[in-house]
C-alpha cells in the first residue's frame, strides 16, 4: 500500500509539478517506503527550484535511510524491497545535485550506477522505478554534447520501453545534433504520434 500511496509524489516528479510535491506533508516514520519517495521527490523539487541546500538535506536523509536494515523487509512494487529502490533513488538525486553543480563526470558516474542498479530490479508492472535511469543519463549526455553516447542510451531505453515519448525526444535531439537528419525526422514523427494527447511540452528526456 505504501507503493500506491507514493504514486502522486512520483507522478508529480515525472511531470514537473514541483510546488505540488512541496505541499505534501511528512508521512511519518512508520511508512518507510513512502518516506523514502517523499525525500526523493522533495530533493528533485528543491533542486528544480534552485534550492540546492535543501536538496542536499533530502539526499542526506536518504543516505541515512540506506543504513536502516529494516528497509530490506519493506516490499515495494510487489517484487522489490524498498532498500533496492532506495539505492537507485539516492544515486539519481546525488547525480542531479552534481549536475546542478557542474560536476558532470561525478553526475555521470552516479547515473551509470543507477542504470546498473535499475537493471537488477525484478520486473514488475508498473515498473519498479518511475523515471528510467537511462532517461536521466541521456539528458546529462545531451547537456555535455556527447550526442553519440546519448543516442546509444536512448535507443537502449526504447528497447526496454518502446515508443516512450521521453526517450524518443532525447533520441531525436541526439540525432539532430549529429546531423543525422533523415533518421532524426523519422524519430520526430514517432515522437509526435506518441505525444499527440500530452498536455505538456518537452525538449529533452526529463523535466
Amino acid at each position: 500500500l505504501q507503493d500506491f500511496a507514493s504514486t502522486p509524489l512520483l507522478a508529480y516528479t515525472r511531470f514537473g509539478e514541483w510546488n505540488q510535491i512541496l505541499t505534501i506533508p511528512y508521512p511519518g516514520d512508520d511508512y518507510k517506503h513512502l518516506k523514502l519517495i517523499w525525500h526523493y521527490a522533495r530533493g528533485i523539487a528543491f533542486l528544480r527550484k534552485d534550492n540546492l541546500k535543501e536538496s542536499e538535506e533530502e539526499l542526506q536523509a536518504i543516505s541515512k535511510m540506506l543504513e536502516d536494515p529494516s528497509l530490506e523487509t519493506v516490499i515495494a512494487n510487489y517484487t522489490n524491497p524498498s532498500s533496492e529502490i532506495a539505492k537507485v533513488a539516492y544515486r539519481i538525486l546525488a547525480g542531479e545535485i552534481e549536475m546542478e553543480k557542474g560536476n558532470f563526470a561525478e553526475a555521470e558516474n552516479f547515473f551509470e550506477q543507477a542504470v546498473a542498479l535499475e537493471d537488477q530490479l525484478i520486473y514488475s508492472e508498473p515498473a519498479p522505478w518511475h523515471i528510467p535511469a537511462r532517461q536521466t543519463l541521456g539528458a546529462l549526455l545531451l547537456k555535455q554534447e556527447n550526442y553519440a553516447e546519448a543516442e546509444k542510451i536512448f535507443k537502449e531505453d526504447l528497447e526496454k520501453l518502446r515508443q516512450n515519448g521521453w526517450s524518443l525526444m532525447g533520441l531525436y535531439q541526439s540525432l539532430k545534433a549529429q546531423g543525422k537528419t533523415t533518421e532524426a525526422e523519422s524519430v520526430k514523427k514517432e515522437f509526435e504520434k506518441a505525444w499527440e494527447h500530452a498536455d505538456i511540452t518537452i525538449d529533452t528526456s526529463i523535466l
